[in-house]
């Protein structure tokens, strides 16, 4: 039995190995013929990996290029060859081996990045040759045209029908031909021509009475022309699939079919909504077996069918006699369930519009017609339909209804309510109108409770559906004047009242501008009827909601209005009561303005920010008052009030009450003293000027030096 006369080399002296376990004879490298076999393999890993790079690197160049530049072709990856061992012996190291070169069309460096994404295809513009056969194909149609038009007078009907024919099979023939031969702009150009040509030989036969067509109606005939140009398009488009305007052809024609081929009376009946709104549905349903150039064209026609369709179901619902009514509200409520339907299906939402908008679309029309029928049955119908939008509004208020019907039945109960609740206050029934109104709250608090993303405005609605309520009723004549206005009054606190304890959410907003409102309203109502005692009530009700919810959330603006608020109702009361008395509105203001100073009274604020306003308010109106008509309890009481101030703010160093109290004690002294200047006699009036100038000079210096200290010690204050 003989060795092999050949083995993988050492790695280290290149010798022949020698069979597992011996080292090697040469070197000495323990276990030769193993390390041997594993350097080998790692070699032709390497190789194989080093050839997958260089193919996958010519691949990404290739496609990262521009369209109009060929890209090279990467040399074919074959399969590595099988290592071949030397099996002589080859004493000495073993030279290294250099790392293969790159292939000469791959630059030395590769970035690490992937390279730049394929430019935009460039915008699609009409080539010449397709101007060319659009103007062609148009001429040969007017030509068409005028040979109808013109030749009957000179050629024979049967001629000319036969002429006319034979063009037209020409025309959608060629174009046949021009598709398997693949010249897309000249098959689709004739077929165009050749649809054209159809629709003209159609009309020609009619007007010209060829084989008594003239004898069938017009509109009948115009529908059947319709369904004849649709299946020679059918027919057409399945020999050559390539053309795009056959099956667009079909699809314009199938529109005006079915509502043409009605009887004549029956084109503005309900028959007519259900053909038009079954051909909106029906176009799509085709979007599903349309090529994708044709899908925006089948949605624009469903969306102008189905527009069509609601224009002339709708007045019928409203103006119809009941069976025609109810009719076309059953339509148009089987072609909103029947678009609801599509919506959820899988392979028809993608290309479609967004359900967000066509569910509620759909679901409003719908309940538009249910409104108008049902208004037809006179009040209890009225109050039915203004009943089941509410019950819609409810289901539709929890989270759980998602989907098309998310949107689909608060839009059909809004519709009817909100039609329901116009009818019943055009026909002035304000008594169901108001229990309609107060019953929305429901839904309304609902939604509020259950949609998050609905809270703000829901929260307003539920709130402000109570004090509709009661305006309704009063504009009725249910409620007076004054129990309306304080309903309002109280639904303007409630508001306040959720305001506080929502503060720091998004509704807290929503519920205190109701509150405001409600107030403004409350006001205006009892100030239209002249009842000023509960004008005031009111107002001091919402003023003092609106005055807690301020303190609770921290809304300085709120406690303004509140304070004003308050300030007013008192005003309101005052005169509404016919008093006087000038401290009856200064003392509630100043009361107001000392309140609102309260949080800057607490960090030490100046003086004439914080107290100021107020006890100048307070004081110096009845300052004024003293010193015009004087009144022995009214001079006490501003004396007392303004030596106090001025004693407060000299102890206390505040400047506002203490220049306060001195100007006011002042302008009562020289008021009351002035009516008695005139029987002073002159020499006493002259000896005191006099010796108070004298006083003055000789003690000129020190007077000043006390003038700058006391100018210095008010200025010090706060």
């Amino acid at each position: 039995m003989s060795t092999p006369t050949w083995a993988p080399p050492c790695p280290v002296c290149g010798t022949p190995a020698v069979p597992a376990p011996a080292a090697c004879p040469v070197c000495g490298l323990p276990a030769v013929a193993q390390a041997a076999t594993v350097v080998a393999r790692m070699g032709a890993t390497i190789d194989e990996f080093a050839r997958e790079r260089d193919a996958l690197l010519a691949t990404l160049r290739a496609s990262a290029r521009p369209a109009t530049t060929p890209a090279p072709v990467p040399p074919p990856v074959t399969a590595p060859p099988p290592v071949v061992f030397p099996a002589v012996r080859r004493p000495g190291p073993v030279p290294p081996v250099p790392f293969p070169p790159a292939p000469p069309h791959l630059p030395p460096h590769v970035p690490a990045a992937a390279g730049p994404l394929a430019p935009p295809p460039p915008r699609r513009r009409l080539s010449p040759q397709q101007v060319l056969l659009g103007l062609g194909a148009l001429l040969v149609v007017a030509a068409g045209v005028a040979f109808v038009a013109v030749a009957w007078t000179r050629l024979g009907v049967g001629f000319q029908a036969a002429v006319m024919a034979t063009v037209t099979a020409a025309a959608v023939a060629t174009s046949a031909w021009a598709a398997r031969r693949g010249l897309r702009a000249t098959e689709e150009a004739l077929a165009a021509a050749g649809s054209a040509l159809l629709a003209v030989d159609l009309a020609a036969a009619h007007a010209l009475g060829l084989g008594g067509a003239d004898a069938v109606p017009l509109r009948l005939w115009a529908g059947l022309s319709c369904v004849a140009v649709a299946a020679v398009a059918l027919a057409a488009g399945r020999a050559t699939r390539s053309t795009v305007t056959w099956p667009l052809v079909a699809l314009l024609a199938v529109q005006p079919a079915g509502w043409l081929l009605l009887p004549g009376g029956l084109g503005e009946a309900p028959a007519a909504v259900a053909v038009l709104l079954g051909t909106a549905l029906l176009d799509v349903a085709l979007l599903l077996v349309l090529r994708l150039e044709l899908h925006r064209v089948a949605t624009v026609l469903a969306a102008l069918v189905a527009a069509a369709g609601v224009l002339l179901g709708v007045p019928l619902a409203w103006s119809g006699d009941p069976a025609d009514s109810w009719t076309a509200t059953a339509a148009l409520a089987l072609a909103a369930g029947g678009a609801v339907a599509l919506l959820r299906e899988p392979r028809l939402a993608p290309r479609l519009p967004e359900p967000d908008v066509t569910a509620p679309v759909a679901a409003g029309v719908a309940a538009l017609a249910l409104t108008g029928s049902l208004t037809g049955a006179g009040l209890v119908g009225t109050v039915l339909a203004g009943g089941l939008g509410l019950v819609l509004l409810t289901a539709a208020a929890p989270a759980s209804v998602t989907g098309p019907l998310a949107g689909a039945l608060p839009a059909a109960g809004a519709v009817l309510a909100g039609g329901g609740a116009a009818v019943l206050a055009d026909g002035g029934q304000n008594a169901p109108l108001a229990l309609l109104v107060l019953a929305a709250a429901v839904p309304a608090g609902l939604a509020a409770v259950l949609r998050p993303a609905l809270r703000p405005a829901a929260t307003a609605a539920a709130l402000a559906t109570p004090a509709l309520a009661a305006l309704v009723a009063w504009e009725g004549g249910l409620l007076g004047a004054v129990p309306a206005a304080l309903l309002v009054a109280l639904v303007g606190a409630a508001a306040f009242a959720v305001a506080a304890l929502r503060a720091g959410h998004p509704e807290e907003w929503a519920a205190a501008v109701t509150g405001m409102l409600a107030g403004a309203v409350a006001g205006l109502v009892t100030v239209e009827a002249g009842a000023w005692g509960q004008t005031a009530v009111d107002l001091a009700v919402v003023g003092a909601a609106a005055g807690c919810y301020a303190v609770v959330a921290r809304r300085r603006p709120v406690a303004v209005l509140a304070v004003a608020d308050l300030v007013a109702a008192g005003w309101i009361a005052a005169a509404g009561a016919e008093i006087t008395t000038p401290e009856v509105y200064t003392l509630p203001a100043a009361a107001g303005l000392l309140l609102l100073a309260v949080p800057a009274l607490r960090t030490g604020a100046a003086s004439w920010a914080a107290e100021g306003p107020a006890v100048a308010v307070a004081l110096l109106p009845s300052a004024v008052v003293v010193v015009d008509e004087p009144t022995a309890l009214r001079l006490a009481l501003v004396v007392a009030a303004a030596a106090g101030l001025t004693v407060g703010g000299a102890l206390t160093h505040r400047q506002a009450p203490f220049l306060v109290g001195a100007g006011a004690l002042v302008l009562v002294v020289l008021g009351r003293l002035a009516p008695y200047a005139p029987l002073v006699p002159r020499w006493v009036t002259l000896a005191t000027a006099g010796l108070l100038l004298l006083v003055v000079g000789a003690t000129y210096e020190r007077r000043r030096q006390q003038a700058r200290e006391a100018v210095a010690w008010v200025a010090q204050m706060r």
